[in-house]
């Protein structure tokens, strides 16, 4: 016999061997064409189903025809006694491939979840269930399909187990029924969905949670299938295994517990019942009857599971013939809503309430009650919780050194713990003597009335700010206290309100300047320098006045309260040359100018601003001068007229004044004696042009001129360009260095040019042969210096009233004196 032909007949007798294997009631044989087997299964014996070794099965999508269109998806089947469930085999029939195309079975994605139910049937998966309760276990699946796979469905059933774990960790696959009888759990042959996991006979369930086993905790449970292996394989919460719940076995107790045992008034905090599950309670404010509606912490409104103002909580008898609605703050004749509820526990028998607070609320400590609600009471199941109510507190602050000129923003800032908005007001000079509004300090403040205070919202966090202009009150020099209160309550009625203060300085704005310099030559630029504080808002006017100039410019103030003018050179080389005079102005507290320029047509006025509406001239006797146009005024009459319109009493602004000269440019150069060849000197001078300008200097032969061609014309000269620097006798210095070691003994001239103004000058030294002689020291007596008497200064009072300009023309007169001498000399 050949090999090939004995291996042949093998086959043949094994393929014969399996076709007459008798079918076992067992869940892995499948028991006719046409059951389900389920994804994960291995190990089928799906012989009866009449698909053969080495024959293909196919499954067809929704539209297609079994045996006339081709299969979707196709598995060889190797071994019908051992056939695997892969868990990507599409759900649905499978048909096998051969004449007919007759249906083979059908795979089933399995489902599977649990669920603990008490004696009436509730769900209690993830909740809590009183100690003593019995409990049964519910299991939903596709699995029943497994009593379809043999002859007698009613003894078998897809192997089902449930797992309990203790809150130690210990595993339960026994549990103790009502009866006493330790039932397995694990054992379970699910034939019908849904299934029910009972006890013993007579008992009403399968698990006592009021047996000794089973103390007060958490517990989790499982339920899980792993017939043929199919958990192993296909390890799927909510298909083989379920999803694991949990349920809290508590004492039949009732406990209520507050979040805060102490809390600050204006702030909100809640009990918490915990007691039986889906429970009546009634709840209430104890003791509070002598009190009024607003001293107690109200229930707040909207609560699930919390209805206000009860009916049947108002009746409950708590104890004798003391009823909750008798014991709560009363409202007329009937008990306030607020203070008593009747709540009812979620399915795991607890809820929370919350309550709130004002800054009304009694600082005292709360009895919050609650008894388990028996009609008509008392029902004997009761717990109480204290909760403290405490007065908050009010902190106020000012920015910076609370030292501040009108004008000024103060911040003002601080916290409030006690109620919700915080109420401000201000004592001080010629105030009213209960409180003034800092919006408008000549408004008393009225106590309970809202609306006269600075009312602010505190934030979340317990803060509060209010930034405060003081520009444009009507507030004098001097020490002020401002108040932060809880309350509309002026200061005669502090006494049962929190509040605190913080002073304050108020100083009137001033302003300060000075010249760069206080001679200027035309075509060099002037700088008016100086602070002006109080933050005022328009910044600082700027009157120039002299012999046929007016200008009048305004110049912004910087945060650190300086600012600059710059007179420029345009302006001043064509100014006449003479004294001028300057007035800075400030516009204090109103934060505007209350004197100011009118221009109407060509003609200029100065006024006060409520001498005549802006282009409109003036009424004759009124309150203004004529700076530009017939009958002007000029130089220290112009500035003379214009101090006095703002020392007038009605105007608020400040000022304060300085003159300068304009001259014409010079430069001169100080004598040069004569020089050394080879030696280094400087050359200097003097000039009244600003300092930083620049000069061109040369130092030339005298040689230096046209020759004849055949001379040799040797000459030597040095030229630069140097900086006017300050000088410290009125007026500026140059200096020029000169070294002279290429230099030939000769005549030489110096030229020294401004670039920027219109200013020459010219000199000259000689440069000789030889060397210098060197003079031994003189030695001289020390020479005894008499005492240096001091002469004291004399101050002028800060309330004195500014001189005016009179007084600087005679001085400036007599300095002008002085400057022609010297220039003379």
């Amino acid at each position: 016999m050949s090999k090939r032909l004995t291996i042949a007949i093998i086959s043949l007798l094994a393929l014969a061997m399996i076709v007459v294997l008798p079918v076992a009631a067992a869940d892995n044989v499948i028991a006719a064409a046409g059951n389900t087997v389920f994804r994960g299964e291995e190990g089928l014996n799906i012989a009866a189903t009449g698909v053969l070794a080495g024959e293909t099965i196919g499954w067809y999508a929704a539209g297609s025809t079994p045996g006339f269109d081709s299969p979707s998806a196709t598995v060889v089947v190797s071994n019908p006694a051992a056939f695997f469930v892969d868990a990507g085999m599409q759900t649905g029939a499978w048909y096998r491939q051969v004449a007919g195309t007759p249906l083979a079975f059908l795979v089933a994605d399995p489902t599977l979840d649990v669920k603990l139910i008490d004696i009436g049937n509730n769900v209690k998966n993830d909740k809590t269930v009183i100690k003593g309760d019995v409990l049964r276990f519910r299991i939903d699946t596709n699995l029943d399909a497994f009593t379809q796979r043999v002859t007698a469905p009613a003894t078998v059933g897809a192997p089902v187990r449930v797992r309990v774990t203790d809150p130690n960790g210990n595993v339960y696959t026994s549990l103790r029924d009502d009866t006493n009888t330790l039932v397995n759990v694990a054992a379970n042959l699910v034939n019908t969905n849904p299934f029910i996991v009972t006890g013993a006979a007579l008992s009403t369930g399968v698990w006592d949670t009021g047996n000794a086993n089973y103390a007060r905790g958490t517990y989790t449970y499982k339920v899980d299938c792993n017939a043929n292996r199919m958990n192993d394989n296909y390890d799927v919460t909510g298909k083989t295994v379920s999803k694991t719940y949990s349920v809290t076995i508590a004492d039949d107790d009732l406990i209520i517990t507050s979040n805060k045992d102490t809390v600050v008034r204006n702030t909100d905090f809640a009990v918490t019942i915990t007691g039986r599950p889906s429970t009546n309670y009634v709840l209430w404010t104890k003791g509070t009857a002598n009190l009024v509606n607003t001293d107690v912490p109200a229930i707040k409104d909207g609560q699930q599971g919390v209805t206000k103002g009860s009916a049947l909580a108002a009746a409950y008898v708590f104890s004798g013939v003391s009823t909750v609605g008798g014991d709560v703050p009363q409202v007329g004749l009937v008990p306030s809503v607020n203070h008593y509820a009747m709540v009812a526990t979620n399915d795991q028998g607890k809820r929370t309430i919350g309550f709130s607070t004002t800054q009304n609320t009694k600082d005292q400590s709360f009895t919050i009650r609650s008894d388990e609600y028996v009609a008509p009471g008392p029902s004997g199941t009761y717990d109480e919780v204290k909760v403290k109510v405490e007065k908050g507190d009010v902190t106020i602050t000012a920015s910076g050194d609370r030292s501040y000129y009108l004008g000024e923003e103060i911040v003002l800032s601080g916290t409030n713990t006690d109620s919700a908005d915080v109420f401000l007001f201000m004592t001080g000079p010629n105030l009213a003597a209960n409180g003034a509004d800092l919006r408008d300090p000549s408004v008393r403040v009225v106590d309970l009335v809202p609306g006269t205070f600075v009312q602010r919202v505190v934030k979340g966090d317990d803060t509060w700010e209010y930034k405060w202009d003081t520009s444009n009150l009507a507030l004098d020099a001097g020490t002020y206290t401002i108040y932060a209160v809880a309350a509309a309550r002026d200061k005669n009625n502090l006494q049962n309100v929190k509040y605190s203060t913080v002073s304050i300085v108020v100083r009137k704005s001033f302003v300060s300047a000075s010249a760069s310099q206080s001679s200027v030559a035309k075509g060099d630029k002037l700088y008016i320098r100086g602070n002006a504080e109080g933050n005022p808002t328009p910044g600082v006017a700027i009157w120039v006045l002299g012999r046929n100039f007016y200008q009048r410019a305004t110049e912004s103030v910087n945060d650190d309260a300086t600012f600059e003018y710059e007179l420029t050179g345009a302006a001043t080389q064509n100014m006449a040359s003479g004294q001028y005079f300057v007035v800075i102005q400030h516009p204090m507290g109103n934060n505007q100018f209350d004197v100011v320029e009118n221009v109407v047509g060509v003609v200029s006025y100065v006024q006060t601003r409520d001498a005549a509406p802006m282009g409109i001239a003036p009424a004759v006797g009124a309150n203004a001068f004529v700076a530009v146009g017939a009958g002007r005024l000029q130089g220290s009459d112009a500035a003379e007229a214009l101090i006095q319109l703002i020392n007038m009493a009605n105007i608020d602004d400040t000022y304060t004044k300085l003159t300068f000269l304009v001259e014409e440019p010079w430069i001169r150069i100080d004598s040069v004696a004569d020089k050394y060849v080879g030696s280094t000197f400087t050359i200097t001078g003097t000039t009244n042009l600003g300092v930083g300008n620049d000069l061109i200097v040369e130092v030339t032969s005298s040689a230096f001129k046209p020759t004849e061609k055949t001379a040799s014309g040797e000459f030597s000269g040095q030229s630069g360009t140097v900086k006017i620097v300050k000088g410290d006798a009125g007026y500026n210095t140059w200096s020029f260095e000169v070294s002279a070691t290429a230099f030939k003994p000769d005549e030489y001239i110096i030229n020294v040019e401004s670039i920027e103004a219109d200013a020459s000058a010219t000199s000259t030294f000689n440069i000789i042969e030889g060397v210098p002689v060197t003079q031994p020291p003189v030695t001289q007596p020390p020479v005894t210096q008499p005492p240096v008497t001091t002469v004291p200064a004399t101050t002028v009072p800060a309330t004195a009233q500014q001189p005016g300009f009179g007084a600087l023309v005679a001085i400036a007169g007599l300095g002008a004196v002085a400057f022609l001498v010297l220039r003379r000399n």
